[in-house]
């Protein structure tokens, strides 16, 4: 029991060491001279402890690997099935051409209500919003697409956590929900939607001439009366026959961890018959 403490304590200490040289790099941006200066004085000293204690792993100390070993599978797999998620949504994303040609549809009726599309990236519109379009034939009159987006810092000021924009096409906007990595969800429920039409006000009475302000607004107030709903994206992979072992294993593996994962719309509070899951099948 003692080397197998030994170990643990030992290799903790360890990585300890990296992974607060990492903060200290990217988040804290210390200078490079204080972070090699502590980066060498810790990482030799713990090194000797590390290599002291390897003659203990035949006594027990092989315990603590193997936990890491499975422990660093399960992370990597969510890794890669995340980074293969996204890659999909980057390369079929959807700009604003895209958009105007898919609003542009005779077909297509803009129903009332207010409605929150979620996403996941910045710069485009999340696939999954084409695929809804495509078998619902409908959206709704005013559509913000909301991104939650955590920042490098602590904290983010309450003034600076909403940035909201138009996307150029009548009723649809842009939010992007900004936090500190010390930053608690302050947004939830109704709070959230009061915040974010609030925000949508402001930035039409600065970017808008009189007449479109009273049009804009008036559809704002109209639309959260007639009703709020929350749209995410389910999406799950579809491994086709020409995909390799790895992939086939780790993105089959990562659709078991993300099946066990609950929606994040729970956790921003929003009321259960306001939510929607839209499901997609990404191409492996």
């Amino acid at each position: 029991m003692d080397s197998l403490t030994g170990v643990v304590v030992s290799i903790v200490m360890l990585i300890t060491t990296i992974l607060l040289t990492l903060v200290m790099i990217i988040i804290w941006r210390t200078p490079p001279a204080l972070v090699g200066l502590y980066f060498v004085v810790f990482f030799v000293m713990e090194s000797v402890y590390v290599s002291a204690i390897f003659t203990k792993i035949p006594e027990g100390g092989w315990i603590p690997f193997a936990i890491s070993l499975i422990l660093a599978f399960i992370m990597f797999g969510w890794f890669y099935g995340r980074q293969r998620k996204l890659e999909y949504e980057l390369t079929h994303k959807i700009d604003s051409e895209r958009l105007r040609t898919l609003l542009i549809d005779p077909g297509l009726q803009r129903v009332p209500g207010l409605c929150f599309f979620y996403t996941n990236i910045q710069d485009g519109l999340t696939p999954i919003l084409g695929h809804y379009i495509k078998n619902m034939r409908s959206l709704h009159k005013v559509t913000v697409f909301t991104t939650l987006r955590y920042l490098l810092v602590p904290k983010v000021a309450p003034g600076e956590r909403i940035v909201v924009s138009k996307l150029g096409l009548r009723g649809v906007y842009r939010c992007v929900i900004r936090y500190g990595y010390a930053d608690k969800l302050s947004l939830e429920g109704d709070d959230l939607v009061n915040q974010v039409i609030q925000s949508l006000r402001s930035h039409v009475l600065h970017c808008s001439n009189s007449l479109e302000v009273d049009t804009e607004v008036s559809e704002l107030d109209e639309a959260k009366l007639a009703g709020v709903v929350h749209i995410r994206g389910k999406t799950r992979f579809y491994i086709g026959k020409d995909c390799g072992w790895f992939d086939r294993t780790m993105l089959a593996f990562y659709e078991v961890l993300h099946s066990n994962c609950r929606s994040a719309l729970p956790a921003m509070g929003v009321p259960l018959p306001q939510r929607i899951e839209v499901g997609m099948l990404y191409a492996a």
